[in-house]
């Protein structure tokens, strides 16, 4: 009896750090699945994002068509802005079909402007009625254009946030709504010349 009580407790210590190995290494295999799926989703919603191309009004932007669909229209001429040459809307599926889709904000409006050379893009927006009381106004810059500016309304509900792009002959304006439309605002590019001269070669 003496000597089988160290035996027991032997055995019985061994089985149970037997245990602890395993439950480790299933710990140590859950964490590394866990780091793979979120090293992995960046990439998968990358591939998920497919490139739009306007070779007439000379920009790009990437979309999920998975989850929206793209709806383009123009010229259009309102009284009180001026004339949109082109329109692009990205909006969600389930609400393009529905019967209110034109009252449900898109993730992203894309309106192309023409414009007269001379002058700022403050001034334009100012002389077209883009600019209304209370707006806040920050500059922004992307590659190719001569000006861009961020108008935010606070004191207004989502989609309170106006991104413009100025060019020689267009002013790019840009209304993101909801986090998804954020990320399709921040793909927006602007196709350089060069490329163009090649494409039309």
């Amino acid at each position: 009896m003496a000597n089988g009580t160290p035996i027991l407790f032997r055995v019985g210590w061994l089985s149970k750090m037997i245990v602890v190995g395993l439950v480790l290494a299933g710990c140590d295999s859950t964490v590394r699945q866990i780091g793979r799926s979120t090293e992995s989703s960046p990439v998968v919603q990358a591939e998920g994002r497919e490139k739009h191309a306007d070779h007439t009004y000379s920009f790009t932007v990437k979309y999920y068509p998975k989850d929206y669909v793209l709806l383009t229209e123009g010229p259009l001429q309102t009284t009180t802005q001026p004339l949109v040459v082109q329109r692009v809307r990205f909006q969600r599926k389930d609400l393009a079909a529905g019967q209110f889709a034109d009252h449900e904000p898109p993730g992203l409006t894309i309106s192309v402007f023409t414009r007269s050379p001379g002058g700022s893009l403050r001034e334009w927006l100012d002389s077209c009625g883009l600019l209304p009381p209370g707006s806040e106004i920050s500059s922004v810059r992307l590659t190719g254009v001569k000006e861009g500016l961020r108008v935010s309304l606070r004191q207004q509900p989502a989609p309170n946030e106006f991104v413009y792009f100025a060019t020689d002959q267009y002013v790019y304006g840009l209304i993101p709504f909801g986090a998804n439309g954020g990320k399709m605002l921040r793909s927006f590019r602007l196709i350089p010349d060069s490329t163009r001269a090649h494409m039309r070669h």
